[in-house]
């Protein structure tokens, strides 16, 4: 339950970050200065709450959820030497810097959510003049670290999206 809880929270952050983002955007093409400087306070006012937000978690991932430790799990000698090969790890990166990365690169996604194993799902609006491949072409030459997981459309809305990584070290 409480990874649940911290998934939800990193998740509000990232959108509160997207917010912040779009009314950054809106500030910069409002041609009326009162409309510009409205935006530029709702962006600044995001962008304070998801930063402070990350940071706030980022402190909490460190300390244990729990008061009472779990106990250690011995395992056998022989269970140790069958073991199921690593799960690859993926380099850490910040959904900051993934979205400033993708910005770069002409690539805006709708959201994007961050998953434990350090992998980056993106979901693009149906609507962007994009073709999907082209997107992946885009996402591959913005980073040389880039790895491509899978990509296609969801099932609720058939919005395009793309799951991917970046290489360790």
């Amino acid at each position: 339950m409480a990874d649940d809880l911290l998934s939800a929270l990193r998740n509000l952050a990232n959108r509160w970050a997207m917010k912040a983002r779009d009314f950054n955007r809106d500030a910069k093409t409002e041609t009326d200065e009162v409309k510009s400087s409205y935006h530029k306070g709702y962006a600044e006012g995001y962008y304070r709450a998801a930063t402070e937000l990350a940071a706030l978690l980022k402190e909490q991932g460190d300390k244990p959820i729990s008061a009472t430790p779990a106990a250690p799990v011995a395992v056998p000698k022989a269970a140790a030497a069958v073991s199921a090969p690593a799960a690859p790890t993926y380099a850490t990166i910040t959904v900051g810097e993934v979205l400033t990365l993708l910005s770069y690169e002409g690539i805006d996604p709708r959201d994007i959510e961050q998953r434990k194993d350090n992998t980056f799902r993106a979901v693009f609006s149906k609507w962007q003049n994009t073709m999907d491949h082209e997107r992946i072409e885009k996402m591959k030459r913005a980073d040389n670290r880039v790895i491509i997981l899978s990509s296609g459309r969801t099932k609720d809305t058939n919005d395009p999206f793309i799951e991917f990584a970046f290489k360790g070290n």
